[in-house]
């Protein structure tokens, strides 16, 4: 009976770590998980934690390939220098020190001019600016 009990949670696990969810297992974190530039594309970058750091991977030929640099979580001061009127409709942020790359989780009921209605995220990708949809994980 004891083996049993241990069992079920590891059974678990593994079957969250394979359903796919466009979050990673066992995350509250809305910054985790796979996105694209459509709701109908599949994930052309990630966005992943190990430690307390953040790190972005792209989708290039068929592999994804991890930024060496980590992403720092945005102040309100950096989120406003991105959403001047808008600052306080962002939830949260990561940002690339460098430049080049930002992610921006919108607050529920945002009305960013921007903002597309069925994402809850906005970008800023080397190609430019807008909403990105967390999708599914491949």
């Amino acid at each position: 009976m004891r083996a049993l009990r241990l069992l079920l949670p590891a059974a678990l696990l593994l079957l969250v770590a394979c359903s796919g969810d466009t979050q990673l297992p066992f995350s509250s974190d809305p910054m985790l998980g796979c996105f694209a530039t459509s709701p109908r594309k599949s994930a052309e970058f990630r966005i992943e934690k190990e430690g307390s750091q953040y790190f972005v991977s792209f989708e290039r030929d068929g592999q994804w390939q991890r930024e060496p640099n980590s992403l720092y979580k945005a102040s309100r001061s950096d989120i406003q220098q991105y959403f001047r009127d808008d600052a306080d409709q962002i939830d949260s942020a990561l940002i690339r020190m460098a430049g080049g790359f930002g992610i921006f989780h919108v607050k529920d009921g945002a009305t960013l001019k921007a903002r597309a209605r069925d994402s809850d995220y906005m970008a800023l990708l080397l190609i430019g600016a807008g909403p990105v949809y967390a999708v599914k994980c491949q």
